[in-house]
């Protein structure tokens, strides 16, 4: 049986009228990587279904909600392994990227062609 586990920052998360809402962040994100278990995908595909559905929440801390830099911009990295083969892909400081997990794929998606 599979474990998938996500959070959505080390702030204090846990408190207030907001928790729900990072908890439904956490939910959301965790049924998009079973989702993509249960068709038979890769764990990697996982990990990026449940990073793209935190990224695409406006609550968390990534992507589309990412805090601001001291330039009032939205700076994202992301990175992702393949536990496997251990190649990595990684990005960083990216500007109007909906998505960096997805950036993050495409530079480990390159390297393994390049192999």
């Amino acid at each position: 049986m599979p474990f998938i586990g996500v959070h959505v920052g080390a702030g204090q998360y846990g408190t207030g009228h907001r928790r729900d809402l990072y908890l439904n962040a956490c939910r959301t994100a965790c049924l998009e990587a079973i989702k993509s278990l249960n068709d038979k995908c890769s764990a990697i595909d996982g990990v990026i279904r449940a990073i793209a559905s935190l990224e695409d929440n406006d609550v968390t801390n990534a992507g589309l909600g990412s805090n601001l830099n001291l330039n009032g911009c939205v700076e994202c990295d992301a990175s992702l392994m393949d536990g496997q083969s251990l190649n990595w892909g990684a990005v960083g400081a990216l500007h109007g990227i909906k998505n960096p997990i997805k950036a993050a794929e495409c530079v480990l998606t390159g390297q393994t062609r390049q192999q």
